[in-house]
């Protein structure tokens, strides 16, 4: 699609009207249900099937049934809702029910839009995503990562607007639009394909150095310190990895004592990155959305990456922190402004990031080049990345 018809597009998407937008938040998930608003089938038993479940009972509703892809499920139950296989629960339930798509997670294919076109072919005649349900309960689900009701867009008109125009290239372009058109809309037909490749390194738009200082802000347990490795061959000056959730540390400890390319060139620090030292409520779960939150059961020590990169010169910053990002940039902004790092920073843990990011990276990096990428389906991992124009390749000119 032409620059000029993406701009077009984008005007389309923002001419809409707040009380429209809220007229869908209202109406989306009753209309798709079809009169079958109390009888609901959740697809899906993981962790946001049975955030659902919660959120159902909290409004006084109960599932007739979860329906997995995963046979170990099959024939059992979760919190008293038994889980049928997909072609049983179709059979059973497909003809006078509501099947509401509960599966989020970091695929590069088969997302929602495959389990859709899959229970329609089994003959399910109402088929609902996650996001519409969630708007009609909002007080209930929301916000929920980049899920929030599509009328808080509408008054940062002017902000997605000026975020837009920063993102370099007809890629990035296209993929702003579909992904601010998944938050007004709730669908995911209008997403793009995934990039291809390795999260935080595409290999169109920048490559490695043999210098490289790389910072990664929620380390997890080393898992991209793992990509990096393979990313510059195992040649680069440093690695600082901070993790604040305990078990996630222990985990990245142990992968860097472990491996002798991290060893002595990679540093760990147990630590939540943001806007400066403090302590901070942390909800630890060993998992990967480990988070920074008011509702945390413990405590942890943040610190500012102008703190922790004094003296040093990092070349390549990633951020996947849960929703800190904003905070943590701004921890950063002496770094950003001295040394122009590359940056891959995360943009969708809130609805607002998808712009905001775009726009905080322009004020304190203005030269870096902005693109946007998403590495799994349905919105999950999208990435914003900054490169300094002496690190763009020649294809990153060409597509952004």
């Amino acid at each position: 699609m032409a620059a000029e018809s993406l701009r077009e597009r984008l005007e389309e998407l923002l001419a809409e009207s707040g009380e429209r937008a809220a007229e869908r938040e209202r109406n989306a998930f009753d209309e798709a249900a079809q009169g079958c608003e109390r009888r609901i089938v959740i697809y899906g038993s993981g962790g946001l099937g049975r955030r659902t479940l919660a959120g159902l009972r909290a409004n006084g509703l109960e599932p007739l049934a979860f329906a997995d892809r995963n046979p170990a499920r099959w024939d059992t139950s979760i919190e008293g809702v038994p889980v049928f296989s997909p072609e049983t629960a179709a059979r059973r339930f497909g003809f006078d029910s509501a099947f509401v798509i509960a599966v989020w997670s970091p695929v590069v294919s088969a997302g929602i839009d495959s389990i859709r076109a899959n229970l329609a072919a089994r003959g399910c005649r109402r088929i609902v995503p996650f996001t519409w349900l969630f708007w009609k309960y909002s007080q209930t689900f929301l916000p929920y990562y980049l899920w929030a009701l599509p009328s808080l867009v509408h008054p940062q008109r002017e902000q997605v607007r000026e975020a837009f125009e920063l993102l370099e290239g007809r890629r990035s372009r296209a993929e702003f639009i579909g992904q601010l058109q998944l938050r007004l809309t709730g669908d995911v037909a209008g997403l793009i394909p995934p990039e291809r490749g390795v999260p935080y390194f595409p290999e169109r738009l920048f490559g490695p150095r043999d210098d490289e200082y790389f910072v990664d802000c929620g380390a997890y347990d080393g898992d991209t310190l793992r990509d990096l490795m393979a990313w510059t061959g195992g040649r680069y000056r440093g690695a600082m990895a901070l993790e604040a959730d305990p078990a996630n540390f222990a985990a990245l400890q142990h992968r860097i004592e472990e491996d002798p390319n991290l060893r002595g060139r990679a540093r760990a620090i147990q630590a939540a990155v943001g806007r400066r030292r403090a302590k901070v409520r942390f909800r630890a779960s060993g998992l990967a959305s480990a988070a920074v939150s008011e509702s945390g059961g413990i405590e942890v020590d943040s610190v500012s990456l102008d703190e922790c990169l004094a003296g040093e010169s990092p070349t390549f910053i990633k951020m996947d922190i849960e929703g800190a990002e904003m905070d943590a940039l701004e921890g950063a902004s002496e770094v950003l402004r001295e040394q122009a790092p590359l940056l891959a920073i995360c943009a969708y843990h809130t609805q607002g990031h998808l712009w905001q990011i775009p726009l905080r990276i322009g004020r304190l990096m203005p030269a870096g080049r902005l693109s946007l990428r998403a590495h799994c389906m349905d919105g999950f991992d999208l990435v914003c990345y900054a490169v300094p124009p002496h690190r763009a390749m020649d294809s990153a000119r060409e597509d952004g």
